[in-house]
């Protein structure tokens, strides 16, 4: 009747409505008995009710280490971390919060820290945590593969007469604490695959398989949502990611770029940001296009870094403009650049650059890595409004790599995880490791210097970062996030920090099974 009503209408409006007033009362009447018909409102489908597991079951890999030094990344590293506990943990800020550590303290010039440790911090075999336990850990660290980078800094560890632990640097570098996330071992346990802790949590294995049981003794004296977790041996990720689809496991860490179809099914997801930046580098060396600091400026400028991360990484990462994560309390928001194509052809005619002359540039990228050949491509794409031609070089890593380190090449697509600390010396300092641009700059290894040694160091980050803003070095994209997968309606409270997913634990609500009801 209403769609009648309105017919009605368009025909009077077209018909001059000479018979408006006759037609007006049979329309009213019609749209009225319209109105006094009940709503049909669509049925919405019943929610399914949540299948409730029998158990919290994670995934390990059965017969690796979970040292929690040489263990690698992934599943392992997951449940390394219920059964260990660093001297700091990192908070959503990427501030460090101590935790095994009570106080820690500087010298004058910034180079010797002294920490003090918790009295009441216990390993799991009910021992107090020393500071010779603390050493041994540290120096397995700087000797280690994983931790070896991060802590290049550290000229050495010592426990003095007061049970302290002190740690001397190499140079100046307020940002330590940031560092100091690295799970600690009993003194003389480290050699063992399941060396002791002071987690929430102790490992147990027999006939009947592997599970991780509650430390009733455990320091902390929280509570926890579970009392037992099973273990699934998974012999990599790929089996792990079907232990998850099949409900074998009930959480999983992944990143996005690698299940992006994953991530986005059937699942319960809570993002946990990380260190790992994308950026475009530049061949800042003698007579290339790009030694010119005004022209690697406006192209940064013409990189539309929102639009990028939704169409490319569904969200799953955080624009940036600066090498800080946008998290961090460093971070000058501030002083973001907006992004417009007339902006960016202004900028270019500042530099010199007319953007009717064509440029034909090569813009490298790892082809190991879909996600970011996606990204160069719409880089590439996106810069045809300025009549450059981007042309993007795919190649296998090895060679990838070669091709930075020879120069050859405009631009490149790099991904790099940083420290904590943000210290960027290897990427953007004078010959840097990382630094396969070739840029140089006294100003700039000034300020690098500085902001690593300054007590008040949001000041001084915000002086590098406006440096950097302006030489422009690299063109930061974006910091990546990984992803906490749960199943649907299983897990309530997940809220990971950048270096532990399982951050509130103790406030979890994790719905079982009527028949296995451990958390309720």
């Amino acid at each position: 009747m209403r769609r009648l009503a309105a017919l009605l209408l368009a025909s009077c409006l077209l018909a001059g409505c000479a018979a408006w007033e006759a037609e007006e009362l049979e329309v009213e009447q019609g749209w009225e008995s319209y109105q006094q018909l009940p709503a049909e409102e669509p049925e919405e489908p019943a929610e399914a009710e949540p299948e409730y597991p029998a158990a919290f079951s994670l995934a390990y890999q059965k017969g690796q280490t979970l040292d929690p030094i040489s263990c690698g990344e992934g599943v392992q590293e997951a449940i390394a971390s219920l059964l260990y506990e660093p001297l700091f943990r990192l908070d959503s800020q990427f501030q460090a919060v101590p935790l095994l550590c009570e106080s820690y303290e500087w010298n004058e010039a910034g180079t010797v820290c002294t920490l003090t440790l918790r009295r009441d911090a216990l390993f799991s075999d009910g021992t107090q945590l020393t500071a010779r336990d603390v050493v041994e850990t540290l120096q397995r660290a700087m000797a280690s593969e994983r931790y070896a980078y991060r802590l290049r800094n550290v000229a050495g560890a010592a426990a003095n007469r007061a049970g302290q632990v002190v740690i001397t640097l190499a140079a100046p570098d307020r940002g330590l604490p940031e560092l100091l996330d690295i799970p600690i071992v009993k003194r003389g346990t480290g050699t063992s695959s399941v060396p002791t802790g002071t987690g929430p949590y102790l490992l147990v294995t027999g006939g009947g398989g592997a599970y991780l049981t509650a430390n009733e003794d455990w320091w902390q004296r929280k509570s926890f949502p579970v009392d037992t977790i099973p273990l699934v041996h998974a012999k990599d990720r790929d089996s792990a990611m079907y232990l998850f689809s099949s409900h074998q496991v009930e959480l999983l860490t992944v990143d996005p770029t690698d299940d992006l179809a994953f991530v986005t099914g059937q699942a319960q997801t809570a993002e946990q940001s990380t260190t790992i930046m994308q950026f475009i580098g530049f061949n800042t060396a003698g007579d290339r296009l790009f030694a010119d600091p005004a022209l690697r400026r406006a192209f940064s400028r013409g990189i539309q870094r929102e639009v990028l991360v939704n169409a490319q990484l569904a969200d799953l990462a955080l624009a940036a403009h600066f090498p800080v994560s946008p998290l961090s309390p460093l971070y000058p928001k501030d002083l973001e650049a907006s992004s417009s194509a007339g902006e960016t052809a202004a900028a270019l005619r500042e530099a010199g650059q007319d953007t009717g002359d064509p440029k034909e540039l090569k813009l490298l990228v790892s082809s190991d890595d879909s996600f970011r050949a996606n990204s160069a491509r719409f880089i590439a794409s996106s810069l045809s409004m300025l009549d450059w031609t981007v042309t993007v070089e795919e190649l296998p890593w090895e060679e990838y790599l070669a091709a930075l380190e020879s120069g050859e090449f405009d631009l490149y697509f790099g991904e790099v995880r940083l420290t904590a600390n943000w210290n960027l010396s290897d990427l953007v300092g004078t010959g840097g490791a990382m630094n396969y641009g070739g840029y140089t700059d006294g100003t700039t290894d000034a300020l690098l210097a500085a902001f690593a040694a300054a007590g008040d160091r949001t000041a001084a980050a915000r002086q590098l970062m406006f440096q950097l803003q302006h030489s422009a070095p690299i063109a930061p994209i974006c910091f990546k996030s990984y992803t906490v997968l749960t199943h649907p309606g299983v897990v309530e409270g997940v809220s990971p920090t950048p270096s532990f997913t399982f951050t509130g634990f103790d406030a979890w609500r994790i719905h079982l099974s009527a028949q296995n009801e451990q958390s309720e």
